[in-house]
């Protein structure tokens, strides 16, 4: 089982650019996030996905708004439309950002005097933001959503039970577009959780590696190997 996977960060918000952690508060994306989306709104509008997710927080549904939206259309959708949840797609919990709990809203200059986000620094796995989300936790719930794709993958391609063997199937896709080749799956996520996606299927390939800015795409094509994802990068 091979397909691609479009991640897609969110597009910039008010801490993204006061270089504030920003967690599970449900901000909504700037103006000029949302225009900064606009080649992304381009590169989409004919291709056609078998799959799209979403992580539940706003500046992600708008994000995903913003990039399905016509792309003859010189106007970037109001905030009503923005906002909306779209059917069909998967919108989902799992792909939200690491909380940070009492650390939310914090800047590197507010927290470098405390001795506790200084081992976080060093080494987030030994470390919980108080009141916020283990880095186990978070890994968790990323490798459970990764996990859920390829049952979702298998039922959709109909994989008989040996995962080499398919039973040719044309999957419903929700895109805009009507050309397809291959098999494309959209996230559109967080800036953490695409770092863990990364780290997770990309081989000798560390958290903090990979660097997605808000707005922007990771493109990875995926294998199933019968036990988890084997990935590497593609280039447009």
């Amino acid at each position: 089982m091979r397909f691609t996977l479009h991640l897609v960060r969110h597009g910039r918000t008010l801490w993204n650019e006061e270089r504030r952690y920003l967690g599970h508060e449900d901000q909504g994306i700037l103006m000029e996030g949302r225009q900064q989306l606009l080649p992304l709104r381009e590169r989409f509008f004919t291709r056609q996905f078998a799959r799209i997710y979403c992580s539940d927080l706003l500046r992600c549904r708008q994000t995903l708004n913003v990039i399905l939206s016509d792309s003859t259309m010189a106007a970037i959708p109001d905030d009503e439309v923005l906002g909306r949840f779209i059917p069909g797609v998967e919108y989902d919990p799992r792909l939200r950002e690491l909380d940070f709990g009492d650390w939310e809203g914090d800047t590197y200059e507010d927290l470098k005097s405390d001795t506790s986000y200084r081992r976080w620094i060093d080494n987030p796995a030994e470390v919980t933001p108080p009141n916020g989300e283990s880095w186990e936790a978070f890994r968790s719930r990323v490798q459970a959503f990764l996990t859920g794709l390829y049952l979702d993958l298998k039922e959709l391609l109909h994989v008989e039970e040996d995962p080499d063997t398919l039973v040719q199937a044309e999957p419903a896709g929700y895109g805009l577009g009507t050309q397809r080749a291959g098999l494309d799956v959209l996230v559109v996520t967080h800036g953490g959780v695409i770092r863990q996606i990364a780290a997770a299927t990309l081989p000798h390939t560390e958290f903090w590696e990979t660097q997605v800015s808000p707005g922007e795409e990771l493109k990875l094509q995926l294998t199933w190997d019968g036990e988890r994802w084997q990935g590497v990068r593609v280039s447009e």
